[in-house]
């Protein structure tokens, strides 16, 4: 599991690099060609499309490096035993929300099936799979960092 989750982190990495670079060119050469009256029409379409892969992308590589913002400071004065427990936890509850929004997702994508973008002539089913594609990725990242802390239990060690 841990393999398969590098490769789908070195994957997200480059595709929403590329994203980015994208949407910062395509925004760019559209503002200066606009000043020429020669907008690109589908730039703001396509941009927003990108933008929401990228973010849900984001928000898996910072669960992979446990980099999502939390309050520990409370957390950090607890035994290890009792700081596992919290993360034990947490991880259920992060878990079950990620089933949450990956079922709303669906019905999302569902929903906006028919519904396109102006100027690209897409459904916006697109941009919404992003929710329940990127869900997934984010259930095998945290289902990873579950097994992890059940096999280190016995560490005396603090959680990360």
């Amino acid at each position: 599991m841990k393999r398969i989750n590098e490769v789908i982190s070195k994957l997200e990495y480059q595709v929403g690099t590329v994203m980015l670079i994208s949407i910062v060119v395509l925004v760019f050469a559209s503002a200066v060609l606009r000043l020429f009256d020669l907008p690109i029409v589908w730039s703001v379409d396509a941009s927003q499309l990108m933008f929401v892969w990228i973010s849900m992308i984001g928000a898996d590589l910072a669960l992979k490096k446990r980099s999502h913002m939390g309050v520990d400071l409370l957390v950090r004065s607890f035994p290890a035993k009792l700081q596992k427990v919290i993360a034990l936890i947490s991880y259920i509850l992060c878990g079950a929300f990620i089933v949450f929004i990956a079922y709303w997702g669906i019905r999302l994508c569902i929903l906006n099936y028919l519904r396109t973008y102006q100027t690209l002539k897409i459904s916006y089913s697109f941009a919404t799979a992003a929710i329940p594609t990127i869900a997934l990725c984010m259930f095998s990242s945290l289902l990873e960092q579950v097994i992890d802390l059940l096999l280190h239990w016995k560490d005396t060690q603090r959680v990360q």
